[in-house]
């Protein structure tokens, strides 16, 4: 059986204050009913970044993630390393290694996170 969903049709809503009150998330299959289908992944979610905001520093411990930049900037964290992304940049997130993302630029920054369960 196909399962689609459309990210433009999923409502943008705060996740809770561990990621930033400001930050939007749309979650697709996370926290659902929908979510016992899926094995190593844990959902996808993409997250709208306001100017200046951020998602706050925070980790998974039996969770690793990717954060695809698909529009804005800002400096991704990964333990005590930072870097500057862009549109098009992917990052790898380990699990139980703090990770936030901090929107450094002037309009709102848009990152796809696609997690995925380890042992």
């Amino acid at each position: 059986m196909i399962e689609k969903v459309n990210l433009n049709d999923v409502e943008k809503k705060p996740l809770n204050e561990i990621h930033g009150e400001k930050v939007l998330y749309q979650l697709v299959w996370r926290f659902t009913p929908k979510a016992d289908m899926l094995k190593a992944f844990k959902g996808v979610a993409r997250l709208t970044v306001p100017a200046g905001e951020t998602n706050l520093m925070h980790n998974h411990p039996k969770e690793e993630q990717i954060y695809i930049v698909e529009s804005g900037s800002g400096v991704i964290q990964v333990g005590e390393e930072k870097a500057d992304v862009v549109a098009g940049d992917v990052v790898y997130l380990p699990a139980n290694v703090p990770h936030g993302f901090f929107n450094t630029g002037r309009v709102p920054a848009v990152v796809l996170n696609i997690g995925a369960g380890v042992a």
